[in-house]
């Protein structure tokens, strides 16, 4: 389909259409631009889209007083994005190498990178920054206070931080066991069951 038909079909499509997907996205500050329409032209009414978080084409039903019918959404899903202004290698700080852009996102997108976050792997100028690229806390091979908490009980030992994806922190305790958990006021705290 041209452009120019794309725009001219769209000019005639019902605001509430427009209004009633952008209620429809499930993804946090999103804003949607719908693309195309396909419904049958006889019935004119409500729309009722299916719940939808990314680009694509979405189910939409329409109601009208003497009609019910189905039509397809297609729609674009744009979110502010921490896009890569620069290379980044793995653990290295990703302070200063991200810009906030408008984007379709993909995967966990983060709209922002944690001050002091360290990337998990070597990153690409250019790429949206997703949440298993990042990992906030100490550098892998540091010596660090890990707490196991066990119901009531808190116990603290050191560990050496090892590589793991995502948001967790993970350490080798001296036994040889490997805990994953969250980097909080200088140590890993790590449940009873990590």
């Amino acid at each position: 389909m041209s452009p120019l038909l794309t725009v001219m079909l769209l000019q005639v499509v019902d605001p509430s259409l427009e209004a009633a997907l952008q209620r429809a996205v499930t993804r946090e500050s999103a804003r949607v631009e719908l693309t195309s329409w396909e419904a049958p032209r006889r019935c004119k009414g409500t729309f009722a889209p299916a719940p939808f978080e990314s680009s694509g084409r979405v189910p939409v039903r329409v109601r009208g007083k003497k009609c019910e019918a189905w039509g397809w959404a297609q729609v674009r899903v744009i979110v502010a994005v921490a896009t890569l202004s620069r290379d980044v290698k793995t653990n290295e700080s990703m302070d200063g190498a991200w810009t906030v852009t408008d984007a379709e996102p993909s995967g966990e997108a983060l709209a922002q990178v944690p001050s002091g976050a360290t990337a998990t792997r070597w990153l690409r100028k250019g790429m949206p920054v997703n949440a298993t690229d990042v990992r906030t806390g100490p550098k892998p091979g540091s010596s660090i206070t890990v707490r196991v908490m066990m119901g009531g009980l808190s116990l603290e030992q050191r560990g050496t931080v090892n590589s793991c994806s995502g948001s967790a922190t993970c350490a080798t305790l001296p036994s040889g066991k490997k805990v994953s958990g969250v980097w909080s006021d200088g140590m890993l705290v790590v449940g009873s069951g990590s």
